[in-house]
């Protein structure tokens, strides 16, 4: 840990995101439902830390980085998308110009990632012991469930398996079974 919380949260979403069958995990969530990949990894760093998360505080979260997702983030990957299917510009030219945005967008994510990650040392600050027996796995899960209530999103089997395997990126001890039974699924 670096004492930089938004570099914290940066590396650990570089590792968890890197771990198998994680980014194709969120990006089915994103693509099905919008859910923002920043806040699930938000949640499995906050439950590394010790904090469950509160519906209410994750939907205040998604808002407050909404501006710049929408504004930044989501511009970038929608150019780069375009880019990979367009059929007007030569595929070396183009395939250059998406690895720069490509580049460009990660950059978005992790500015979007130090503001999220700005929340949590406060929210440290003010959050009691986690009961006895609570581990971070646990916390895990219950903060990814969370975050799906907060936002409105019902749930189904295909979601269940994914929040798994992010939940297994996050904790790569839990087995896949007992990720979906953490999960209540």
């Amino acid at each position: 840990m670096s004492g930089d919380p938004g570099q914290d949260f940066w590396d650990y979403s570089l590792a968890v995101y890197g771990r198998d069958g994680v980014a194709r995990a969120c990006l089915a969530l994103q693509d099905r439902h919008g859910l923002d990949v920043n806040l699930l990894l938000f949640c499995g760093w906050a439950g590394a830390q010790g904090v469950s998360l509160e519906a209410a505080e994750l939907a205040a979260l998604d808002d407050l980085v909404r501006p710049w997702r929408d504004g930044a983030v989501a511009p970038l990957r929608a150019a780069r998308r375009w880019l990979k299917s367009q059929t007007l510009a030569p595929a070396a030219l183009a395939d250059a110009l998406r690895e720069h945005i490509l580049a460009e967008e990660i950059r978005a994510e992790e500015i979007a990632q130090r503001v999220m990650a700005a929340r949590l040392p406060a929210r440290l600050d003010v959050t009691p012991p986690a009961p006895r027996g609570t581990s971070a796995p646990q916390r895990t899960a219950a903060n990814l469930a969370t975050c799906l209530m907060a936002l409105n999103i019902e749930r189904t089997a295909a979601d269940t398996a994914d929040l798994a395997a992010v939940l297994r990126g996050c904790h790569p001890e839990v087995a896949p079974l007992d990720a979906v039974w953490l999960l209540g699924g």
